[in-house]
Protein backbone atom coordinates (compact mmCIF):
# COMPACT_ATOMS: atom_id res chain seq x y z
CA UNK A 1 0.00 0.00 0.00
CA UNK A 2 1.70 3.18 -1.14
CA UNK A 3 1.20 6.28 1.81
CA UNK A 4 0.76 10.04 0.94
CA UNK A 5 4.14 11.82 2.67
CA UNK A 6 4.55 15.30 3.61
CA UNK A 7 8.00 14.95 5.15
CA UNK A 8 11.34 14.15 3.83
CA UNK A 9 11.48 17.26 2.06
CA UNK A 10 15.40 17.34 1.18
CA UNK A 11 15.30 13.28 0.55
CA UNK A 12 12.53 13.54 -1.51
CA UNK A 13 14.05 16.44 -4.10
CA UNK A 14 17.44 14.66 -4.07
CA UNK A 15 15.21 11.79 -5.52
CA UNK A 16 13.57 13.42 -7.69
CA UNK A 17 16.43 15.08 -9.07
CA UNK A 18 17.67 11.69 -9.59
CA UNK A 19 15.02 10.66 -11.84
CA UNK A 20 14.42 13.46 -13.99
CA UNK A 21 17.55 15.76 -13.79
CA UNK A 22 15.95 18.22 -12.22
CA UNK A 23 18.81 21.16 -11.22
CA UNK A 24 19.54 24.12 -10.06
CA UNK A 25 15.93 24.57 -8.11
CA UNK A 26 15.39 28.58 -7.31
CA UNK A 27 13.13 30.14 -4.58
CA UNK A 28 11.63 28.50 -2.22
CA UNK A 29 11.59 24.74 -2.85
CA UNK A 30 8.72 22.08 -0.90
CA UNK A 31 8.11 18.66 -1.99
CA UNK A 32 4.84 16.05 -1.61
CA UNK A 33 5.90 12.76 -1.61
CA UNK A 34 4.51 9.11 -2.28
CA UNK A 35 6.04 6.21 -0.48
CA UNK A 36 5.61 1.96 -0.44
CA UNK A 37 5.16 -0.30 1.86
CA UNK A 38 9.26 -0.05 2.80
CA UNK A 39 8.95 3.98 2.62
CA UNK A 40 10.58 3.91 -0.53
CA UNK A 41 9.95 6.81 -2.70
CA UNK A 42 7.40 6.01 -5.49
CA UNK A 43 6.56 9.35 -6.83
CA UNK A 44 7.66 13.00 -5.54
CA UNK A 45 6.12 16.90 -7.05
CA UNK A 46 8.65 19.33 -6.10
CA UNK A 47 7.53 22.35 -5.98
CA UNK A 48 9.99 25.16 -6.47
CA UNK A 49 10.37 29.55 -7.47
CA UNK A 50 7.08 30.29 -6.07
CA UNK A 51 5.71 33.98 -6.31
CA UNK A 52 2.29 35.54 -6.32
CA UNK A 53 1.31 34.24 -9.73
CA UNK A 54 3.41 30.93 -10.46
CA UNK A 55 5.09 28.04 -9.24
CA UNK A 56 7.16 25.99 -11.06
CA UNK A 57 6.08 22.07 -10.34
CA UNK A 58 8.03 19.19 -10.87
CA UNK A 59 6.90 15.63 -11.11
CA UNK A 60 9.05 12.37 -10.75
CA UNK A 61 8.02 9.26 -10.51
CA UNK A 62 9.74 5.27 -9.82
CA UNK A 63 9.62 3.56 -13.74
CA UNK A 64 7.21 1.21 -14.28
CA UNK A 65 5.22 2.07 -11.12
CA UNK A 66 1.32 2.87 -10.66
CA UNK A 67 1.30 5.83 -8.36
CA UNK A 68 -1.06 8.44 -9.79
CA UNK A 69 -4.20 8.11 -7.48
CA UNK A 70 -6.45 11.31 -7.58
CA UNK A 71 -5.41 11.32 -3.81
CA UNK A 72 -1.58 12.10 -5.05
CA UNK A 73 -3.41 14.51 -7.93
CA UNK A 74 -5.11 16.63 -5.86
CA UNK A 75 -2.24 17.02 -2.98
CA UNK A 76 -0.29 17.91 -5.47
CA UNK A 77 -2.03 20.70 -6.95
CA UNK A 78 -3.64 21.76 -3.82
CA UNK A 79 -0.75 23.12 -2.37
CA UNK A 80 -0.27 25.79 -5.39
CA UNK A 81 -3.79 26.46 -5.99
CA UNK A 82 -5.72 26.08 -2.52
CA UNK A 83 -2.64 26.77 -0.27
CA UNK A 84 -0.59 29.27 -1.55
CA UNK A 85 -3.66 30.39 -4.05
CA UNK A 86 -1.21 31.20 -7.48
CA UNK A 87 -2.99 31.51 -10.31
CA UNK A 88 -1.03 29.23 -12.68
CA UNK A 89 1.86 26.09 -12.00
CA UNK A 90 4.30 25.92 -14.88
CA UNK A 91 5.93 22.52 -15.60
CA UNK A 92 9.12 22.76 -17.29
CA UNK A 93 10.34 19.63 -19.27
CA UNK A 94 13.29 19.22 -21.60
CA UNK A 95 12.20 18.71 -25.15
CA UNK A 96 13.90 15.37 -25.77
CA UNK A 97 11.11 13.90 -22.63
CA UNK A 98 8.69 12.83 -24.72
CA UNK A 99 6.53 11.08 -22.13
CA UNK A 100 6.79 14.09 -19.53
CA UNK A 101 4.63 16.16 -22.46
CA UNK A 102 2.24 13.77 -23.17
CA UNK A 103 1.50 12.83 -19.36
CA UNK A 104 1.00 16.53 -18.72
CA UNK A 105 -1.01 17.58 -21.41
CA UNK A 106 -2.89 14.24 -19.76
CA UNK A 107 -3.47 16.21 -16.84
CA UNK A 108 -4.56 19.21 -18.12
CA UNK A 109 -1.23 21.28 -19.02
CA UNK A 110 -1.33 23.13 -22.25
CA UNK A 111 1.74 23.80 -24.02
CA UNK A 112 2.93 27.48 -23.85
CA UNK A 113 6.41 27.49 -25.92
CA UNK A 114 10.07 26.62 -25.86
CA UNK A 115 12.92 28.07 -24.54
CA UNK A 116 16.15 26.61 -27.25
CA UNK A 117 19.17 25.50 -25.91
CA UNK A 118 18.02 26.46 -22.17
CA UNK A 119 20.14 23.66 -20.49
CA UNK A 120 23.59 23.74 -20.32
CA UNK A 121 24.00 20.88 -22.17
CA UNK A 122 21.81 22.53 -24.86
CA UNK A 123 18.87 20.84 -24.82
CA UNK A 124 15.22 22.59 -25.46
CA UNK A 125 12.95 23.34 -22.83
CA UNK A 126 9.23 23.08 -23.15
CA UNK A 127 6.63 24.94 -20.86
CA UNK A 128 3.42 23.84 -19.86
CA UNK A 129 1.17 25.41 -17.86
CA UNK A 130 -2.07 25.01 -15.94
CA UNK A 131 -4.71 27.49 -14.53
CA UNK A 132 -6.35 27.12 -11.34
CA UNK A 133 -9.67 27.21 -13.17
CA UNK A 134 -8.38 24.87 -15.33
CA UNK A 135 -7.84 22.69 -12.20
CA UNK A 136 -10.90 23.25 -10.97
CA UNK A 137 -13.02 22.11 -13.58
CA UNK A 138 -10.63 18.95 -14.15
CA UNK A 139 -12.65 15.80 -13.24
CA UNK A 140 -10.37 14.66 -10.11
CA UNK A 141 -10.66 17.86 -8.63
CA UNK A 142 -14.02 17.42 -7.67
CA UNK A 143 -15.23 16.93 -4.08
CA UNK A 144 -11.15 17.54 -3.22
CA UNK A 145 -10.97 18.15 -0.03
CA UNK A 146 -7.55 16.35 1.87
CA UNK A 147 -7.04 19.20 4.46
CA UNK A 148 -3.80 20.45 3.04
CA UNK A 149 -3.80 23.69 4.20
CA UNK A 150 -3.55 22.14 8.12
CA UNK A 151 -0.33 19.53 6.66
CA UNK A 152 1.29 22.49 4.87
CA UNK A 153 0.72 25.19 8.45
CA UNK A 154 4.24 27.28 8.32
CA UNK A 155 5.08 26.86 4.46
CA UNK A 156 6.43 29.91 3.19
CA UNK A 157 3.76 31.82 1.05
CA UNK A 158 4.60 33.61 -2.29
CA UNK A 159 6.36 36.02 -0.37
CA UNK A 160 9.02 34.22 2.04
CA UNK A 161 6.96 34.94 4.89
CA UNK A 162 5.40 31.52 6.57
CA UNK A 163 1.73 30.95 5.19
CA UNK A 164 -0.85 31.29 7.79
CA UNK A 165 -3.36 28.69 7.17
CA UNK A 166 -5.76 26.87 9.31
CA UNK A 167 -9.13 24.17 8.64
CA UNK A 168 -9.02 21.94 5.75
CA UNK A 169 -9.55 23.36 2.10
CA UNK A 170 -12.15 23.42 0.48
CA UNK A 171 -13.36 23.83 -3.87
CA UNK A 172 -14.98 26.96 -3.78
Amino acid sequence: MKILRFERADEAVAWAKKIIGIDGLTGNVAAISLVDDNNEFVAVTVFSAWTSTNIDMHIAARPKSHWLSRSYFNASFELPFKVLEVPRVTGLIRAENLNAQRFVSRLGFIYEGRMRKAFPDGEDLVLYGLLREEYLKHPWSKNADIGLPTLFGGLPDTQGNRAKVTGRGSNP
